[in-house]
């Protein structure tokens, strides 16, 4: 509900009275498809950081104007030091406007997977854009086009698709302003599940229209809850949902607030699940190795061992030789020990005796193997059990980011050396490899053909994808620990250092590095090895150089 229509109206109406006036002092990107409108005024300073990328697209207002020092790429530079007439929202859509003295406009648009920051002229023309920037200069803004009012029995019955997959579904799509949280709560007050099916009478379609326009009532008069699943921050509201009764709930008195809590804390969140999450997978799949590898031993030993029938056959072999015809596949004799006759199985090459001696080094040989396997069934079951304290330990202790530091901390000889197999995995891959923390990887080509096996046949498409700008040079890819992981500036400048350092420009003090997710990179047709198309790329300057 972050992006809801209602929340976006709700955000500006609080913010209203904090920005016109302020000065804009800049725009600016340190993080892939996250920009920072700097404001200034009489008494106060404050940024909006809004990020265009789905899912996790947002805004939300901080106090303080702060950037880092390095990897900052500058946006719309013509707007620093203009100021603010107003802030609106359009009509019933998700455009935010930051209306500036000049007649210009900042336009948010903050929906679908094209949603971007773009400045735009008086005369409704482009004249920059956060993304895509070389194709929407000088093109028309897109036009708000306000979702429709349903408020009437007719025009709702109309909008109804009683051949949905749900009745939630029918609800979001009938109504185009409430997501999918709120038209589950519209069935449940309406006296129905979400999951029901969307074929009901004239009197149940009634009764959600009445729920639908009651609700509408209740978002334009916010009351922000954030529900927490644990330390896990679940879903942002703007009124009391039913179907969350469960999570404990955290109400706000306003809705900047909530919204900038929720964000923070969800962003968080899921780098710490980013790191958390490969390690647990890690531990249980070392956990599940050792463990099977122990339950196999066991059983092997369990079995009653060959090592004493072998040297009986070998004392009956010596005491009755004289009975063992030369040649023979195998004999039967009297059997000393147990009474009645054996067969013994012979080599043919071998004599009796020396058939014997045969199975008394048999015997020795499983003695030793089953004393082995009992060592090594120890030791494989001293690993299970550790493995599994660690697990254990993970799974009841860490819970922030700092906890999981200390863990890697005070665990790294033991993770070290029960978890090789990504070592051993990683050696047959003939890229360089570097890795960097957060289990981050960057993986760099070693020529022209190696740089188009890296690009297009490992990388997976949201990895980052880097190549120094304007001089020839290896492909490097950051490869993410999984998809939704959000690399840090240190991380972002640490890898975009190992692309400049593997290119021409080695000996240059600083060397710009071309960045862009994998997927936007392409290979022209008939194209040499190596050469590729980049689109949407963003550039950080850094200097040419290998981690530590």
């Amino acid at each position: 509900m972050i992006t809801n229509y209602y929340t976006l109206a709700a955000l500006v109406a609080e913010w209203q009275h904090r920005v016109p006036d302020h000065e804009l002092l800049e725009a600016f990107s340190q993080e892939p498809d996250e920009i920072h409108l700097a404001l200034a005024g009489p008494d106060s300073e404050s940024m909006l950081r809004v990020r265009t990328r789905p899912p996790m697209q947002f805004i939300f207002r901080v106090d303080g104007y702060a950037k880092a020092r390095r990897n900052v790429a500058t946006i719309f530079p013509q707007i620093a030091g203009r100021k603010v007439d107003a802030l609106t929202i359009a009509n019933r859509d998700r455009m935010i406007y930051l209306h500036l003295d000049d007649g210009s406009r900042i336009q948010i648009v903050l929906f679908g997977p094209r949603a971007n920051v773009l400045w735009v002229a008086d005369d409704g023309t482009i004249q920059d854009a956060f993304l895509r920037s070389d194709q929407l200069t000088g093109t028309a803004a897109p036009q708000p086009r306000p979702a429709p009012r349903i408020e009437s029995t007719e025009v709702f019955q109309s909008r109804w698709n009683p051949e949905a997959e749900s009745l939630q579904q029918a609800i979001a799509a009938a109504f185009p302003l409430l997501d999918r949280d709120i038209a589950a709560e519209v069935a449940i007050r309406a006296g129905h599940r979400p999951n029901d099916a969307p074929a009901l009478d004239r009197d149940n379609l009634q009764s959600i229209l009445d729920a639908a326009v009651t609700i509408g009532a209740e978002l334009q008069d916010p009351k922000p809850i954030i529900y927490w699943d644990e330390h896990e921050p679940r879903l942002f509201s703007l009124i009391e949902l039913s179907s969350f009764e469960g999570l404990r709930a955290e109400r706000f008195s306003s809705v900047d607030e909530a919204v900038r809590i929720f964000v923070r804390r969800t962003l968080v969140r899921r780098r710490f699940m980013s790191e958390y999450e490969p390690l647990e997978r890690a531990l249980v799949q070392a956990a599940m190795h050792h463990r099977r590898a122990a339950d196999r031993m066991s059983d092997e030993i369990a079995r009653p061992s060959r090592a004493d029938l072998y040297e009986r056959w070998g004392h009956l072999l010596m005491a009755q030789a004289h009975q063992v015809p030369p040649g023979a596949n195998d004999v039967e004799v009297d059997d000393l020990f147990a009474g009645g006759r054996t067969r013994i199985p012979l080599d043919s090459g071998l004599s009796a005796v020396e058939n014997a001696k045969a199975y008394y080094e048999k015997a020795r040989v499983t003695r030793r193997s089953r004393e082995e396997a009992q060592r090594r069934l120890d030791s494989v079951t001293k690993q299970a059990d550790e493995v599994e304290h660690l697990l254990e330990e993970l799974r009841s202790d860490v819970a922030s980011l700092r906890e999981l530091e200390a863990y890697r901390k005070r665990h790294a000889e033991e993770l070290a050396r029960i978890l090789p197999d990504s070592r051993r995995q990683s050696d047959c891959i003939p890229f360089r490899r570097f890795k960097l923390p957060g289990g981050y990887e960057v993986w760099v080509g070693r020529n022209a053909r190696q740089n188009d096996a890296l690009t297009f046949h490992h990388a997976q498409k949201y990895d980052l994808w880097m190549h120094a700008r304007g001089v020839p040079g290896s492909h490097a890819v950051l490869r993410k620990p999984n998809r939704d992981a959000e690399p840090s500036p240190q991380i972002l400048e640490a890898a975009a250092s190992i692309a400049a350092y593997f290119s021409k420009a080695r000996g240059s003090n600083l060397v710009p590095v071309a960045i862009t997710e994998r997927k936007y990179v392409t290979k022209p047709r008939g194209a040499e090895p190596g050469a590729v198309r980049v689109e949407r790329e963003q550039v950080l300057i850094v200097e040419p150089r290998l981690p530590d």
